[in-house]
């Protein structure tokens, strides 16, 4: 008697999968917290930043993002996409923002955001996949 499918194309097909999980739940999180963030200058939106097994003290320069006009949340995605597809398995993706007012406007301090942007998206992307 022999194997039909292969116990290790079994092992295979389960860290792949796994891999595929976690960056389409990483790129969900990047999603949302883009979509939630307030807008005045643009500064906050475009200084979301996504490293894999370490974090960053790195902000973007200035007071906004210098993309063309309504392109801003994609440039913000395309440029944490291509780190999420750095991860796999096992990995931890951290997706944050180190301007100086980033937990004040986690905290509620804005009209736009009165709930913060990073905790409801979390909430959000958990119950979805529960």
């Amino acid at each position: 008697m022999s194997w039909k499918n292969k116990p290790s194309n079994f092992a295979l097909q389960v860290l792949a999968d796994g891999d595929s999980h976690l960056r389409k739940v990483s790129a969900e999180m990047l999603q949302g917290v883009i979509t939630a963030s307030p807008v005045d200058t643009s500064a906050f939106r475009s200084n979301h930043r996504v490293t894999v097994d370490a974090t960053t003290n790195e902000t973007v320069e200035g007071t906004g993002n210098t993309s063309p006009k309504g392109n801003l949340d994609q440039v913000v995605f395309n440029d944490g996409a291509k780190e999420i597809l750095k991860a796999h398995l096992g990995s931890c993706v951290y997706i944050q923002n180190n301007l100086p007012y980033a937990v004040a406007l986690e905290n509620g301090h804005s009209e736009q955001a009165p709930n913060g942007v990073y905790a409801l998206t979390f909430q959000y992307v958990c119950e979805k996949y529960k």
